[in-house]
């Protein structure tokens, strides 16, 4: 009979595997980059000027669509480390997985609904109404304030969970950093006047932290797999192990004989 497909054996476990989903994630950002610019030849060929599809600020365009399908992913690879960390062979009873992982998949789902709901162009609106200000600009600052309190604290908390996984934590500071330098090119902080190349700097920083957030989720993963199968290893090679044989009931009564006969 087959055995049945567990959880972990759906984490690659080849660092390979991870350097692979990372080149694919920067080729997929650079095309996408790509259609952007050449959106502008293309626009004369169609009815509104505008190719929807390539427009990197546009919803419903690819680059939505991408950085959904990344963030999404991103959660499950957080779900899944939380179960196999929930399975994990020496587990002390009533010991829960690091619950950390669940508000992170949570947090990841909220975001690549966000991608295409608009849900912080909600906020934005919802919280420049209710005070009566918009703090900066347009109001964006609302939302990246709500945002930046929210993933410093999950973030603060998974590098502690990560801490044995040094891999993991470089990834998701790159994605911190990328995040950073996106929301500085959203409140024109980097390019003051907003034209193809903020756009560009902005997206693709975006992008780019989404794929670098899946990593540190998938390498979490990886980790909480590698360390399961270590210690059911562990506990069988022990459980294997020839004990030491014990000595018969006699023995003892010898000896307990032999003192008697010499006293």
């Amino acid at each position: 009979m087959d055995r049945q497909l567990r959880i972990v054996d759906l984490v690659p476990r080849r660092r390979a595997a991870y350097a692979l989903l990372l080149a694919a994630g920067m080729a997929a950002i650079a095309l996408l980059e790509a259609a952007y610019l050449g959106m502008t030849a293309l626009a004369p060929l169609t009815t509104d000027g505008r190719v929807a599809a390539f427009d990197l600020e546009g919803e419903g365009s690819l680059a939505v669509w991408f950085s959904s399908a990344t963030l999404e992913s991103a959660a499950l690879a957080a779900l899944a480390a939380w179960a196999i960390r929930r399975h994990t062979p020496d587990q002390a009873p009533g010991q829960a997985a690091p619950r950390i992982l669940l508000v992170a998949a949570a947090c990841w789902l909220v975001m690549s609904i966000d991608e295409c709901g608009s849900l912080h162009e909600a906020f934005k609106e919802l919280m420049s109404r209710g005070t009566g200000s918009r703090l900066h600009g347009d109001g964006t600052l609302w939302w990246v304030i709500a945002y930046g309190i929210v993933l410093s604290v999950v973030g603060c908390r998974l590098v502690w969970e990560l801490r044995r996984a040094p891999d993991a934590v470089a990834a998701l500071f790159a994605a911190a950093a990328c995040y950073a330098v996106a929301v500085m090119a959203e409140l024109a902080w980097i390019i003051p006047h907003k034209g193809q190349t903020e756009v560009m700097l902005e997206e693709g920083c975006e992008m780019l932290g989404n794929v670098c957030l899946l990593l540190s989720m998938g390498l979490c993963a990886r980790h909480a797999a590698i360390s399961a199968e270590n210690l059911a290893q562990s506990r069988l090679t022990r459980a294997s192990e020839p004990r030491p044989p014990a000595k018969p009931a006699f023995a003892y009564a010898n000896v307990e004989l032999a003192g008697t006969s010499h006293g």
